[in-house]
């Protein structure tokens, strides 16, 4: 659980998807005790952003935003194979998440 202390009710996999089963039937948005919300949406399993720019993505990553302009392209960086990105090299130094990294790829990908 991303928060154990919240106690959400869940539930059991289901045997035929191997996918959790519904357990809420309204949307509900949760703090997190470490910083941001969640937002539970029954029903819901895709998540789409519009009207973003691939370029402004990093600034919705608050690990990130720090390193912005600091890469040997400055501001022109994608942070995906350019070299001197200082957003890659936060993530081999354990600074920033693999996994967060990986969502923001995917995010940039989207826009």
């Amino acid at each position: 659980a991303i928060q154990p202390e919240l106690g959400l009710r869940v539930n059991e996999l289901s045997q035929s998807t191997g996918k959790g089963k519904h357990t809420t039937t309204h949307l509900e948005m949760f703090s997190l005790n470490f910083g941001g919300s969640i937002v539970d949406t029954p029903g819901i399993n895709e998540f789409g952003l519009w009207d973003i720019d691939e370029e402004d993505m990093a600034m919705f990553y608050p690990e990130m935003r720090s390193y912005l302009g600091t890469c040997k392209f400055g501001l022109g960086c994608q942070h995906d194979e350019e070299p001197g990105c200082a957003i890659r090299k936060a993530v081999s130094e354990g600074k920033i998440s693999p996994h967060r990294y990986m969502s923001y790829i995917r995010m940039k990908g989207d826009a």
